[in-house]
């Protein structure tokens, strides 16, 4: 519905003022007490690039919109905007289009890769991981909706001084239930599953201690990210880096290139080869330290010189909000190999605080005083928690309210979403049974339909935005946009559901609003598929 008032505007843009008609406009549903369907700022925009008033300008695009097919009313508003109403034909046709949709055309770019949660092999996931799961996997199908080619990874650190840690501590855990003294590793792991992993293999008669813990974790991890309904394309290890010599490959191109310099017996990541100033920051750029052994900037640098060979036209990392000072020293290790800029895409999101009895709950993930992903998911539901990780924008702090998430009432956003879904079939069904369906679901003709109340306007304006919403999404990279969405529209809903009958109307409205339910049942199915919420028929 945005690409038709785009063209519109554009064209009458053109025809208007050339001078200026490739300036870049916004188009968006107008703010609370303005009777129009849609705005857009397209005259203050030329304004701008032609020193002139925007209301005059938006008198002249006014003009020439007014006499296209498809707008009710057209008004240029003192302030600059245009403000759109369609016709009444227009949203029962793009109702129509809705519901034979078939999904977009495939796209010919290259695929994109998307890396997210890639957690260290060291503990159960706990919630923030959860909240990088359950963006990076909507994000993956938003792409897919839209005809692009999207592969998923799971980048496993299966190396470094945290593999060991966790080693030592299992191996101490282990010593300790065979009746032995142990010294617990300074800074170990503490949580209860260490000792389960110990236990474990004590009854195993296995005393691998550099290889169970990190596999009896990462099945663990996948395990709860299938109850997450998340499943990853490809596992990559940051061991493979070393063993196929990608790690020291990546370390030559960039010696190659002048970006590294030598100093204190170690090697550093150095752009143009300056000295750098000594102390802790300094510290991060070592890409080999002086025993030889190479740090885990190396491997990452040679993971994302990777993900370029084998040639996606796009990547994106999703990690925490406490990794934002590492982004820009991977960025510049790419820009000093020749990445082209923008080819890897860093987004972080912000840490998750849990909230129950109307307390928040402290956590420490070395201690082990966290609260795990499967345990929020046992108790609040799949459903629950991949919406409320939804639905909030990347950068802004979530607060996971549990007994909030437990309401089966319409206080609970995914309850309330959900119901319509429900609602609505259980309408289907009831037509069924005084068999209205069989003859009244087809498409409407042209004119078949009476005039449409406000409510009825309200749900096909609203149900004609998905797409452009999905788009946002991606241009945001936020799904939040689409929990947003989809609670207006079961607002939307429900007002009209309140005020309107269905089954019981004149046969003229009856058609309509059937169809219009029909809709909105598989607009709410595929928001909530996007997101990984079930669409359930009864609640």
């Amino acid at each position: 519905m945005k690409a038709f008032l785009v063209r519109a505007v554009s064209d009458a843009a053109r025809s208007a003022f050339p001078e200026a008609a490739d300036a870049p406009f916004d188009v968006s549903e107008p703010s609370a007490g303005i009777a129009a369907d849609l705005s857009t700022n397209a005259a203050l925009v030329l304004a701008k690039r032609l020193s002139r008033q925007p209301a005059a300008i938006a008198e002249a695009l006014a003009s020439r919109l007014k006499k296209i097919e498809g707008f009710r009313e057209v008004q240029a508003a003192r302030n600059g905007f245009l403000n759109f109403t369609f016709t009444d034909a227009f949203l029962l046709r793009a109702l129509e289009e809705r519901l034979q949709d078939s999904g977009p055309e495939p796209r010919p770019d290259r695929p994109i890769l998307i890396e997210f949660v890639s957690a260290n092999p060291t503990g159960p996931l706990h919630i923030g991981h959860g909240r990088g799961a359950a963006l990076g996997d909507s994000l993956a199908r938003v792409y897919r909706r839209r005809g692009f080619k999207v592969e998923t990874e799971y980048y496993v650190n299966d190396m470094g001084i945290q593999m060991k840690v966790l080693s030592e501590s299992v191996r101490a855990r282990h010593a300790g239930l065979r009746g032995e003294k142990a010294v617990f590793p300074e800074n170990g792991y503490q949580g209860s599953y260490i000792e389960g992993i110990a236990r474990d293999m004590l009854a195993q008669g296995r005393t691998d201690f550099d290889r169970y813990p990190r596999e009896a974790l990462l099945d663990l991890i996948r395990s709860d990210l299938e109850s997450f309904g998340v499943k990853f394309d490809h596992w990559f290890a940051e061991s493979d880096l070393h063993s196929s010599g990608k790690v020291e490959k990546a370390l030559k191109d960039l010696a190659a290139k002048g970006a590294v310099k030598e100093k204190d017996g170690a090697l550093w990541f150095s752009p143009s080869g300056e000295e750098g100033e000594a102390g802790e920051k300094d510290k991060d750029r070592v890409l080999k330290k002086s025993d030889g052994k190479c740090t885990y900037f190396a491997s990452d640098i040679a993971y994302h010189a990777d993900k370029l060979d084998r040639g996606y036209g796009k990547c994106l990392d999703i990690w925490g909000h406490d990794h934002h000072g590492y982004v820009p020293r991977v960025e510049g290790a790419l820009a000093a190999l020749g990445a082209p800029e923008g080819a890897v895409n860093i987004l972080l999101y912000q840490l998750v605080s849990l909230k129950r009895g109307g307390k928040r709950v402290s956590m420490s993930t070395r201690s082990g005083e966290f609260v795990t992903l499967k345990e929020v998911l046992d108790e609040a539901g799949r459903d629950a928690c991949r919406f409320f990780f939804a639905m909030r924008s990347p950068s802004s702090q979530l607060e996971f309210d549990v007994d909030l998430a437990k309401k089966q009432s319409n206080e609970n956003p995914v309850y309330y979403v959900q119901y319509v879904h429900a609602r609505v079939c259980s309408i289907f069904k009831e037509g069924e049974k005084r068999g209205i369906l069989l003859d009244e679901t087809g498409p409407l003709a042209a004119g078949e339909a009476a005039a449409l109340e406000a409510e009825e306007r309200r749900l096909l304006l609203k149900l004609g935005l998905f797409e452009d919403h999905l788009d946002s999404v991606l241009a945001l990279s936020s799904p939040h946009v689409l929990t947003g969405y989809l609670m207006d529209l079961a607002s939307r809903f429900h007002k009209f559901y309140d005020r309107q009958r269905v089954l019981d109307a004149q046969p003229e409205r009856r058609r309509a609003r059937l169809r219009i339910l029909k809709a909105v049942r598989e607009t709410v199915r595929m928001g909530l598929d996007l997101l990984g919420v079930s669409a359930p028929e009864r609640m």
